[in-house]
């Protein structure tokens, strides 16, 4: 498959930006990290009950793998760990017996508290320079380039069922 030249790209801020917002990704989420290492919370730990607090409700063991850019065993293992620590429980889907479904508890939401307020210290941290201003600029940007890559998907998914048949 021969790719054609995006003339777009030519431009080296444009073409280093999607490096450079997952680089910040990446370090954002070691900063937090870092900090919740004296509470005794790794990346492994802290993430799951993190997402899990977000969700209103239970989760699909699968979707938090997906969630997390985890593969199913590994997040079988990791869950392991925080139901012996009381933080998530795992019950059966009544609505599909093949899946599980993860809660989190009242100890779990506990330290999702903990991991929200270590990751707001962060974000104030890291964000100290930024004018609100400049923050809904660049909010506004990111807004624009997700819903670019939704719609890209959404057309590429299409294309293949239309291909399909």
């Amino acid at each position: 498959m021969e790719l054609e030249h995006n003339p777009v790209v030519d431009n080296e801020t444009r073409r280093s930006f999607g490096y450079r917002l997952a680089r910040l990704a990446s370090m954002w989420r070691r900063e937090i990290d870092a900090d919740l290492r004296a509470f005794g919370l790794t990346d492994a730990t802290w993430r799951p009950i993190y997402y899990l607090h977000l969700s209103s409700s239970s989760m699909r063991q699968t979707d938090l793998a997906r969630s997390l850019s985890l593969e199913a065993p590994s997040l079988v293992r990791l869950l392991d760990v925080l139901e012996k620590r009381g933080y998530v429980v795992r019950e059966t889907d009544e609505e599909d017996r093949r899946s599980k479904l993860v809660s989190i508890t009242s100890q779990g939401r506990h330290v999702a508290d903990l991991v929200c307020r270590v990751a707001d210290q962060v974000t104030a941290r890291l964000m100290a320079g930024v004018s609100d201003p400049e923050l809904e600029e660049c909010c506004g940007v990111l807004d624009r380039v997700e819903q670019a890559a939704l719609a890209h998907r959404e057309n590429a998914t299409d294309a293949q069922k239309r291909d399909a048949r």
